[in-house]
């Protein structure tokens, strides 16, 4: 192999071969893997954790897409260009977007059901960024977790496609710059499988930081197995943040929704203050960004723990039915929404930045493919636009299936695995403490706002404790998962001090402007270098 794999004895390894390896069940690894069986492909999809375990069971907004009738492309094309403050590819916006209904379509044929008004049609929500109203939803604020159903559903009954859960994959598998397929610990034994085309659906990075609105698996590492392997990674600081994550000591930081606040919600200050008033056209459905900040600048001025989410003066029983999940949290958190106001505060949600991929998912490594949040498409640019991220899932994922189909069966041709690097067990570090290190030093100098001093201090901090877990012989997920959340972390770092004025989600106190000059500009990494291009 051209590089380290894992220190394995390598002889002892369970081997087998596909057509198409898919990493992540999201929605666009499960999109992608019906995609490539349905073409008469072996594929096999694998999770780290339970099927449904992803970033996409937990969404609980919905998906953007045209099909009002008084609602128009480019109108999407517009907002979505407009969030993206500068860094988006206009080709690749308008393909997604007009590729919208067919993605709605080919989810309805899944089974998916989408919730509809007294008359029949589709309901449609608004949420911040957005011009009109063009969110489905599913279940309220559950339609990520329909999305999910409706595919593994589909999956379960497509023939030569099948799964392993609880399974963490640890590296691709690359030979001569080419990817091969990947190893991964499945029943607590190393096991390898060659595809001749591997797609990468891990999904985001949201564990890097604390409080944050993803599951336990999201930590990053599709990006880390990417970077490794030698793709190209584009715009790597770039990460989102939910303005409105439930904030009450002791309990888990669930993520309330935006569409909330598009049927009527308020964002106050201790004070009873609608503090969001005056600071953009749009008030509270600002972009996030643009609420995160404003959101903090709040805390810093009041002295508050949270701002507060304000849905006393909406119809209770309607907020039950169209947001059962949000009023199912305040009620598990005791908090009677028609008389008191939501505790509220910013956590990282979705990370824009990513491998560079193609509409069809190609890197720049050749048999690797790449899908979702683990991408940089163009789409996003510096800012996501709410609800166009499942909707990218299921236009990429159906591309990067026939492309993977395309691509044909696997040649059965195996390098040779090897280990290039000796480990030694020295000293064993605490694994979780180090973890909640990493993720403190994260929220502290690489959150909402960033300024040079403090990225200076994380990647002096980030780069030490790399140097402790190499040295380490890794017996568990765990200890690569703690590696991938330290080598995403300093990439993250480097691409942010690259980037020397503030644009979209990333924003520089001590540059808290626009460049002009960096306008189209995006950080690289590749190659241990980061570079602007």
């Amino acid at each position: 192999m051209d590089r380290y794999l894992t220190s394995f004895d390598t002889k002892r390894l369970s081997q087998e071969t596909v057509d198409v390896l898919v990493i992540g069940t999201g929605v666009a690894g499960l999109t992608a893997a019906l995609g490539a069986a349905r073409g008469g492909c072996a594929t096999l999809m694998v999770n780290k954790a339970a099927l449904e375990d992803s970033n996409t069971t937990a969404a609980k907004g919905g998906i953007a897409a045209v099909v009002a009738s008084d609602d128009t492309f480019d109108a999407h094309v517009k907002d979505t260009l407009v969030a993206g403050d500068g860094l988006c590819d206009e080709g690749v916006v308008r393909a997604i977007i007009e590729a919208a209904p067919h993605a709605v379509a080919f989810l309805k044929s899944c089974g998916a059901k989408f919730d509809s008004n007294e008359v029949g049609e589709i309901d449609l929500g608004r949420e911040g960024g957005h011009s009109g109203r063009r969110i489905l939803h599913a279940g309220g604020d559950a339609t990520g977790a329909e999305v999910t159903r409706a595919l593994l559903s589909a999956c379960r009954e497509t023939p030569g496609l099948r799964a392993y859960k609880n399974t963490f994959v640890l590296d691709l598998l690359t030979h001569e710059g080419v990817c091969a397929g990947a190893v991964m610990m499945r029943h607590n034994e190393p096991h390898v499988v060659w595809a001749n085309t591997t797609i990468l659906a891990s999904g985001g990075a949201g564990q890097l930081y604390r409080e944050s609105s993803n599951p336990a698996v999201a930590t990053a590492d599709g990006h880390a197995m990417a970077l490794r392997a030698g793709a190209v990674m584009r715009d790597m600081e770039m990460v989102q943040f939910h303005p409105t994550l439930l904030y009450v000591a002791g309990l888990e930081r669930k993520l309330i929704t935006e569409a909330l606040r598009g049927h009527g919600a308020y964002l106050r200050n201790s004070m009873g203050e609608r503090f969001m008033v005056g600071k953009h056209e749009l008030a509270e459905l600002a972009p996030r960004d643009v609420v995160s900040r404003e959101i903090g600048r709040e805390l810093r001025r009041t002295g508050d723990a949270a701002a507060f989410l304000d849905v006393t003066h909406l119809d209770q029983a309607g907020l039950r039915v169209k947001f059962p999940t949000f009023m199912q949290a305040c009620d598990d958190a005791e908090i009677d929404t028609s008389r008191s106001w939501v505790p509220v505060r910013p956590g990282p949600h979705y990370m824009v930045g990513g491998a560079l991929a193609d509409l069809d998912g190609r890197t720049s490594v050749s048999g690797l493919l790449a899908v979702g949040e683990v991408t940089s498409t163009g789409l996003h640019g510096a800012n996501r636009l709410a609800s166009n991220s499942l909707l990218e899932g299921l236009v990429c994922g159906e591309r990067a299936g026939l492309h993977a189909v395309s691509r044909g069966a696997s040649t059965g041709g195996q390098p040779r695995i090897v280990s290039e690097r000796p480990m030694r067990d020295t000293r064993r570090i605490d694994v979780w403490d180090m973890i909640n290190s990493v993720k403190g030093a994260m929220w502290r100098w690489m959150g909402v706002e960033r300024e040079e001093r403090g990225m200076l201090e994380l990647l002096r901090q980030l780069r030490g404790w790399q140097r402790m877990i190499r040295e380490q012989e890794r017996r568990f997920p765990s200890e690569w998962q703690l590696e991938n959340m330290l080598e995403v972390g300093a990439a993250m770092a480097t691409s942010a001090l690259l980037r020397k004025e503030s644009r979209g989600v990333h924003y520089r106190t001590d540059f808290p402007d626009h460049n002009p000059a960096l306008a189209h500009k995006h950080t690289q990494v590749s190659g241990g270098a980061t570079t602007l291009v």
